[in-house]
């Protein structure tokens, strides 16, 4: 791998640390993303005047790849390796992660290259020093991409527009059924089962209400849930009470109509009376 001088004294003051290697991040963040493969970059910086050789292991080798999983870091210099995840179906718990690195680094001499390194170099035996940098593995939620923002903020416009064409086609089906049986009552004076009343002022309230949710604010996720709930219920309610009110209104029109024709018609005592007369009536004629 090729090397370069330190960046700054600050990564390296952020960097998990050994008395050789400065390891930086001190943990690895995967921007967790389901069938996608992720990489995390990682620096081993050599803080001392010797020439360090490094090499990088997991306690899930099959789920990562390291490359390279070994190298050697010249005196004051950098080596950046790539650690990447493979894609993954399923999505663990909270994305909560239980897999570890350990990055080990031994002083070796100033011409070895990456090809002389063996594993024997690591082994913890009398004479030789292996320094040790454990790292945890997190998951993090990856950044949202411009599009999804604008959805984001579109998403009340798009839950209250189906929300009102349902409530509007209530209240539409409701003035059907009302209107087409409308019925004027010599009594009451008025027309029976006319859409005006609470049906109008429904449909003012919708109005206003989707007036009110285009041009409000909402400043986060949580608001918007919040206030898009209490207008959905809202709208719910308004809707249910126009739909009961048009069923009253209804009834009563039916109990109009069977006084109206009782009203009007003829009792079958006076029909049986009628007949009979017109049969004595015939008869003397006859005679």
């Amino acid at each position: 791998p090729t090397t370069t001088s330190p960046s700054s004294a600050g990564t390296a003051a952020m960097a998990a640390s050994s008395d050789l290697l400065d390891v930086d991040p001190p943990e690895l963040q995967f921007p967790f993303e389901l069938d996608k493969q992720i990489s995390c970059p990682l620096k081993m910086i050599n803080k001392t005047d010797r020439t360090v050789a490094f090499k990088v292991k997991t306690t899930s080798p099959k789920k990562y790849c390291v490359r390279p999983n070994n190298g050697v870091v010249r005196p004051r210099s950098t080596c950046e390796v790539v650690v990447t995840m493979q894609a993954q179906t399923v999505a663990p718990p909270d994305l909560q992660c239980k897999d570890k690195f350990l990055v080990q680094s031994v002083v070796v001499a100033d011409g070895l290259s990456a090809k002389d390194i063996t594993p024997q170099m690591f082994m913890k035996q009398e004479g030789n020093v292996v320094e040790e940098v454990r790292m945890r593995v997190t998951y993090v939620m990856p950044p949202e991409s411009p599009s999804e923002i604008a959805e984001e903020s579109d998403g009340p416009q798009r839950i209250l527009a189906p929300m009102q064409r349902i409530v509007n086609n209530g209240r539409s089906a409701s003035e059907l059924s009302s209107g087409s049986v409308s019925l004027r009552s010599a009594e009451l004076g008025t027309e029976v089962g006319s859409p005006t009343g609470p049906v109008v002022r429904t449909e003012e309230l919708l109005k206003a209400a989707g007036h009110a949710a285009e041009t409000r604010t909402y400043t986060g996720p949580d608001a918007q849930s919040l206030e898009l709930l209490a207008l959905i219920t809202k709208l719910t309610k308004e809707k249910d009470s126009a739909l009961e009110q048009n069923k009253k209104l209804h009834n009563e029109l039916e109990l109009v109509r069977r006084d109206a024709s009782k009203q009007g018609g003829f009792s079958l005592i006076f029909v049986l009376v009628c007949g009979l007369l017109s049969i004595i009536l015939g008869y003397l004629v006859k005679k």
